[in-house]
């Protein structure tokens, strides 16, 4: 067994990363987009937030505001979308689904990568050329994978896999030494665990590139950085400091917000919103079988077209922890309630819990009024209720103060919608 330079096991790691992944999942049902540039936009269709990469040789990069590349879009007939998370979210979990059978264990990084251990691979650039070509295969996302032997190698390596062609989508990288002409010449930022901060400060030492970034000497560098970019150094020289996480630590904080299509002037649409939001991060508690114990809730107009703006939020601490629907509806519309005045145009809200606990701790305040029974009793009934909604489709089960019609004029503006052609029976694709 390979030994690393303190001794260790020597690891490999896979790091799997799906090209312009928005794009790609829409061009995935419509062959006829092959070579056009393709452009997802965000909520309410306001700016770019994801491009093939002919879009991104137009400009249309991301933050570009949609009204300002109309001209472009004429011009060069590129394909506009409305963000389709629900498309997103069951191509994501295909790849994920398909990437397990090629790692020992996966650490899911964000709904478009992955890194895998793929240290039992005799040859793993092979290895990384047969994920490459299955998950191309299978789902139609093309991907690229970098394989290192710490994670931030494999970063790296993935980008050199993108940038560079002659690498075929795969590249492996064992040290900072052996890819030295492949990334010696990128900023610094390309780093992973660089952020704004760290390049500002490393910059102000004449530090813009990973090349002279990796000749600094290294007691320069821990003693001016401190550990977080020794850390970084050290990984780029083929020491492993970052461990490996097979499950993803449970969430601290939990929220839902949207920006209105329309503005709200009524108690009654800003209710079925709200109540909305909470019901969405109710169910986000439960499968991470969590609980929580603080609630805020916040409501803010357009600060550009109101003459006097207003923002306002409000949080309560509620006498036990608990992850159930309705008793965050109850808790939460008294605060609402408090911020709502009728004389404003509220153009955004959103909800946001906190102090979050595992659903086997929660214990009973004294003087509570509920029992173990009503507790045991609550939990099924939002068990049942999350069932039906995950078979029969969202919001087939609703609370009452939620919305009940699927559509309302202050839903999100999404002009340019796909088809959720895998989560729906009803726009699956048709062929004839």
């Amino acid at each position: 067994m390979k030994k690393d330079i303190l001794g260790r096991e020597q690891k490999k790691y896979a790091l799997v990363d799906c090209n312009s992944f928005y794009a790609s999942c829409e061009k995935v049902f419509r062959p006829d987009l092959e070579g056009r540039p393709v452009v997802v936009l965000s909520n309410n269709d306001g700016c770019v937030v994801a491009g093939s990469k002919e879009a991104k040789k137009l400009g249309l990069t991301m933050g570009v505001p949609f009204f300002k590349m109309k001209s472009t879009i004429q011009k060069h007939q590129v394909a506009v979308f409305s963000s389709n998370y629900a498309l997103y979210a069951s191509l994501s979990r295909r790849v994920m689904s398909l990437l397990r059978n090629y790692g020992s264990s996966i650490e899911v990084y964000s709904i478009d990568e992955a890194f895998l251990d793929v240290s039992k691979s005799a040859q793993t650039t092979e290895v990384g050329s047969i994920i490459h070509n299955v998950i191309q295969q299978s789902t139609g996302i093309p991907v690229a994978v970098g394989i290192g032997s710490t994670k931030t190698l494999a970063k790296l390596a993935n980008h050199v896999a993108k940038k560079n062609d002659s690498f075929s989508g795969v590249c492996e990288l064992s040290s900072y030494k052996e890819g030295q002409k492949y990334i010696a010449h990128l900023p610094i930022d390309e780093l992973w665990g660089i952020g704004r901060q760290h390049t500002k400060s490393l910059q102000e030492h004449n530090v813009y590139t990973i090349g002279s970034f990796m000749a600094l000497p290294e007691s320069y560098i821990k003693k001016k950085w401190h550990t977080p970019v020794w850390r970084i150094y050290k990984e780029l020289q083929g020491v492993r400091c970052h461990t490996f996480i097979d499950n993803a630590p449970k969430k601290k904080g939990i929220g839902t917000a949207r920006t209105f299509a329309k503005p709200v002037n009524t108690w009654s649409k800003l209710k079925e919103i709200v109540s909305g939001f909470i019901a969405t991060v109710a169910v986000k508690l439960r499968n991470q079988n969590s609980c929580t114990q603080r609630l805020s809730v916040f409501v803010t107009t357009d600060k550009y077209r109101e003459q006097n703006p207003y923002f306002g939020s409000k949080s309560i601490c509620l006498p036990m922890p608990t992850d159930d629907t309705s008793t965050l509806i109850k808790a939460v519309l008294p605060l609402l309630k408090a911020l709502f005045h009728d004389k404003h145009n509220y153009r955004k809200a959103g909800v946001y819990i906190t102090d979050i606990k595992p659903n086997t701790s929660r214990q009973l305040a004294i003087g509570t009024p509920c029992s173990t029974e009503a507790l045991e009793k609550q939990s099924t009934l939002s068990a049942t209720i999350d069932k039906i909604n995950q078979k029969l489709g969202k919001n087939t089960l609703v609370f009452a103060t939620q919305r009940l019609s699927a559509k309302h004029p202050f839903d999100m503006k999404q002009t340019n919608k796909s088809q959720r052609f895998t989560t729906s029976l009803d726009e699956i694709a048709c062929v004839s």
